[in-house]
């Protein structure tokens, strides 16, 4: 008799507990990859409030499925975590169809076919400005181009066109007349005016802090031109599934749209800024930068976390303005000294550190980034350990001593792997100046990985593209990720999918002091996600580029779905 009793108990319970509430959106039949602790695998996920609900299998998902709950069959497509990106140039704004766009052209023809188009546009301010850029270091010897193709097509117009790399401007005559540069015009060690060796006039190309002469006479931008700017920047990063973004270098004035986007309901992606008062461009700050970050607070929002501040401490190697521990290989480069004492780099991180600031460094050479990893430590003994996710971008050429200091120290290594093999600039730029010895030691992921460090995924757009799949498969391949072919970037620096995936995705999100908000597809985290249109640990890791983002869901909405 105790049987049928206790069965009627249970039904009893049964029916006093609440039914499940039906979730949102249901996912099914995916190739979910969580990227849990256990890197565990699922076939459906359901959503709630823009959170995820639950992530299991497809016919416990059935409990989730109410009257009005969106059913989305994946038909075996991949559920990813959305990308996170650490370290981009996008939120800055993009350029719009009222810029001189020169980025990714292979040719010194191409350049001037669309300079030459450039023409007819209205440009900015009364002088009517011609302003973009993008062109390609290695296109012109010593990467700096000369003045006079600009003079021939903008005899009257003065002309403002940044590098690929971000670290050089290409202006006209007008331009550098306008901004008072002349044969006698110094800039700081950070900064170099190209000039004529004949003449000593200036030649056409400014590098890092000598490109803020210009900026300083550049027209103010509308502000209806900086919101649709960032409007276009975020669509872009919906377009390659980035739900997340480290954005560097952001002054008061980059942060405004931002701010309003943010009160105004637009501003659907997860943002770390990185303040600083100079802008985006290389240079350096004082102790002004602490009376700047105390202005922090007013642009705090929900999505918008200011508790970073960006400081450079070289310029790039290919003009020669990082400084390396052994000498280039071109008379006179790199003779210049360091941005800061390593006196001063210590002193500014402990007291940033202290104020529970994230401390995001530029470091390119292996003695900027020795000296950052020496002020890091410095830091930590005078400070303790901290929870403020320091990390160093770039790291293109990283002494073998220093690698394992990452991890020791807690340091994130922010790489752009997209650079991860020998593409033109690193042929024609790097190997000359370099040697091939060093040239083929040149971003060295899986060392830093395997050491102990941990591995954040960026692209630095739009110095590069902003697709992670194009990284990711550079960094597995270490080849060309578009033709898949010629040589590659020094073998023993592969690392293998999950590693990058991580990259892209919690290990960006721990960088942001996220981890556990997003990163991964667990219950109760933000329903952030991606869908890709093929499962990349079943394909060949050469076509790992070849994958597309079908869709981008941010707080369980679709905000990006590809048509074609």
């Amino acid at each position: 008799m105790r049987a049928p009793f206790l069965l009627a108990a249970i039904l009893v319970v049964a029916a006093c507990q609440p039914a499940q509430e039906s979730a949102g959106r249901v996912f099914i039949n995916g190739a979910v990859y969580t990227v849990d602790p256990d890197r565990s695998w699922a076939e459906a996920v359901a959503i709630r409030n823009g959170r995820i609900a639950f992530v299991g299998s497809n016919d416990a998902a059935q409990a989730f499925v109410g009257a009005d709950t969106e059913v989305i069959d994946l038909k075996g497509q991949m559920l990813l975590p959305g990308f996170h990106d650490s370290h981009a140039h996008v939120l800055i704004g993009v350029y719009t169809g009222e810029n001189c766009d020169l980025l990714r052209l292979p040719t010194i023809r191409e350049v001037q076919a669309v300079l030459r188009e450039c023409r007819t546009l209205d440009g900015f301010g009364e002088e009517r400005w011609i302003i973009g850029g993008g062109w390609g270091e290695w296109l012109f010897e010593d990467a700096a181009p000369r003045k006079e193709l600009l003079d021939e097509l903008f005899p009257d117009r003065p002309v403002y066109l940044e590098s690929s790399f971000g670290h050089s401007a290409w202006v006209n005559s007008r331009a550098l007349e306008l901004a008072g540069i002349h044969s006698e015009t110094v800039v700081g060690d950070d900064g170099v005016i190209v000039r004529d060796p004949a003449t000593g006039e200036a030649a056409g190309a400014l590098h890092d802090s000598a490109m803020l002469l210009v900026r300083e006479v550049l027209p103010e931008m509308t502000s209806a031109y900086r919101l649709e700017s960032v409007r276009a920047g975020i669509d872009m990063l919906h377009e390659y599934g980035i739900t997340a973004i480290i954005e560097p270098g952001v002054d008061a004035g980059i942060i405004e749209p931002l701010v309003q986007l943010s009160d105004a309901g637009e501003f659907d992606v997860r943002a770390l800024v990185s303040l600083s008062p100079i802008g985006w461009n290389a240079g350096v700050f004082d102790d002004g930068i602490y009376d700047f970050i105390e202005q922090r607070d007013q642009w705090r929002r929900p999505n918008l976390d200011v508790d970073s501040v960006k400081i450079y401490l070289d310029g790039v190697i290919e003009v020669g303005t990082s400084p390396l521990l052994e000498p280039y290989l071109v008379e006179e480069w790199g003779t210049g000294p360091f941005f800061y004492t390593q006196e001063k780099v210590s002193e500014y991180f402990t007291r940033l550190d202290a104020l529970g600031i994230q401390i995001h460094v530029h470091a390119i050479g292996d003695a900027a980034i020795r000296q950052a990893l020496d002020g890091f430590e410095v830091m930590r003994q005078k400070n303790g350990p901290s929870d403020n996710r320091h990390h160093i971008t770039h790291l293109q050429l990283i002494h073998p001593d220093d690698r394992p200091r990452f991890g020791e120290l807690g340091i994130g290594a922010t790489f752009q792997s997209l650079w991860a093999y020998p593409d033109d600039a690193a042929m024609e730029l790097d190997v000359p100046i370099l040697g091939e010895e060093r040239a083929w030691q040149m971003y060295p992921i899986r060392s830093v990985h395997e050491s102990g460090g941990r591995i954040n995924g960026a692209s630095d757009y739009w110095v590069t593209e902003l697709d992670p799949l194009l990284a990711i498969e550079a960094a597995v391949t270490r080849q060309d990720p578009w033709t898949n072919e010629g040589p590659v970037l020094n073998a023993n620096e592969r690392v293998d999918l999950a590693t990058m995936i991580d990259a892209y995705t919690i290990n960006g999100a721990y960088t942001m002091r996220l981890e556990d908000e997003q990163g991964s597809i667990e219950v109760g985290k933000r329903a952030d996600l991606v869908v890709l249109d093929r499962n990349l640990f079943e394909i060949d890791p050469y076509q790992i580029s070849d994958a597309r983002v079908t869709m981008t869901v941010f707080d369980g909405r679709t905000v990006y779905r590809n048509t074609e």
